[in-house]
């Protein structure tokens, strides 16, 4: 169990590079300022080899470096409430296509909570920024909306 524990968590600390939550060539509206809760470094309790430091990038965005014993990612995101709901925009390029990777989180003291944001639930790509929104809009408050949360605590 400690082991699968150990993977789960090893999984979501990479989570820029595997990740099984909504994707969209959209990104949703960045028009909040950055959470001061949210800076900073934050580790797993089950493996504190693996690790991600946040720092502001700018007064709307966030730099992310993700860390493990083997390889340091590193990407911008920016946060969205919705209906009380803080959801990360992850940015992340490959072979210069850039797409939004969504997780839900949210900081209590020196806990981070992040959720993915179940792809499930999407049937069909989304066409604009707007159409984006509205899905989160009206999924947000359904019980599998958010889905595998991880905690990390800060260093």
């Amino acid at each position: 169990m400690k082991t699968h524990k150990k993977r789960i968590i090893g999984v979501f600390i990479l989570f820029l590079m595997v990740s099984c939550a909504l994707e969209s060539q959209f990104a949703l509206p960045n028009d909040e300022k950055i959470n001061p809760e949210f800076i900073g470094e934050w580790y797993s309790e089950e493996n504190d080899d693996e690790s991600i430091k946040i720092t502001k990038n700018g007064e709307k965005s966030y730099r992310l470096q993700v860390f493990d014993e083997n390889e340091t990612n590193e990407s911008i995101a920016f946060s969205k409430t919705i209906k009380g709901f803080s959801i990360m925009n992850i940015q992340t390029e490959t072979k210069g296509i850039i797409t939004y990777v969504f997780y839900g989180f949210n900081v209590e003291g020196n806990t981070l909570t992040f959720s993915e944001v179940n792809d499930k639930l999407r049937h069909e790509e989304f066409e604009s920024e707007s159409e984006l929104l509205r899905f989160f809009e009206e999924n947000l408050t359904k019980e599998d909306f958010f889905i595998n949360p991880t905690e990390l605590k800060r260093k």
